[in-house]
């Protein structure tokens, strides 16, 4: 295994992100990027001391040498669904959505909740659900279903081509689609509105690095 491979395996191994790790030394993360890829080899003294500090090994192996006493372990391998992305949902007052998928995102398997469920995604369009962490630009996964149950989060349609993700909740005989945003309002759901239907429900969310 090459060097570049090794710091790249210790990093992953640590849990640590590119970020986190160009923090700690003074650099950006495309710099740590870099040095993981063989594209800047060489360093600074100083870089190759804090480098070794939050990789928590010897500087010896980052010149070169073999320390046999900080042995460096490939990850295991985590299985991973791809997951289709369609276009944006609203999470404001309604948006159009279309069906064709625009994308695809890899998620692990470990992140889901049922693994044999069919699951899609959609990136966040507003803040009506910043309540509970959702926020402009995330791309949210759903789970496939056509049923829901009150107080879940869901993506649902409110006519034949406009999807919302938002809290489904049901008082006395009526239907609301309720935001987590006090400047947004509940959307009532008609009886005779008959394009009405669960899409999805919510199981989690990638956050925007926007």
């Amino acid at each position: 295994m090459e060097l570049n491979e090794k710091l790249k395996a210790r990093r992953i191994e640590l849990g640590l992100s590119l970020e986190q790790v160009g923090d700690y030394v003074g650099v950006g993360k495309s710099t740590v990027r870099k040095w993981e890829t063989g594209d800047i080899k060489n360093m600074g003294r100083t870089a190759i001391k804090k480098y070794a500090e939050i990789l928590r090994i010897s500087p010896l192996v980052i010149l070169g040498y073999e320390d046999e006493q900080i042995p460096i372990h490939l990850p295991r391998p985590e299985a991973v669904r791809t997951i289709p992305v369609y276009g944006d949902i609203s999470c404001g007052n309604g948006l159009f959505i279309e069906d064709n998928i625009i994308d695809t995102v890899s998620v692990p398997v470990s992140m889901l909740p049922n693994k044999s469920a069919e699951y899609f995604a959609q990136y966040a369009s507003g803040n009506s659900m910043s309540g509970v962490g959702i926020n402009d630009g995330d791309l949210i996964v759903f789970r496939k279903t056509s049923q829901i149950e009150n107080g879940q989060i869901g993506c649902f349609c409110i006519d034949d081509n406009v999807a919302t993700c938002k809290k489904f909740s049901r008082i006395g005989g009526s239907i609301y689609l309720m935001p987590a945003n006090d400047e947004y309002q509940p959307i009532p759901i008609e009886p005779e509105n008959t394009c009405f239907r669960v899409v999805g429900l919510y199981v989690l969310q990638i956050k925007s690095v926007k």
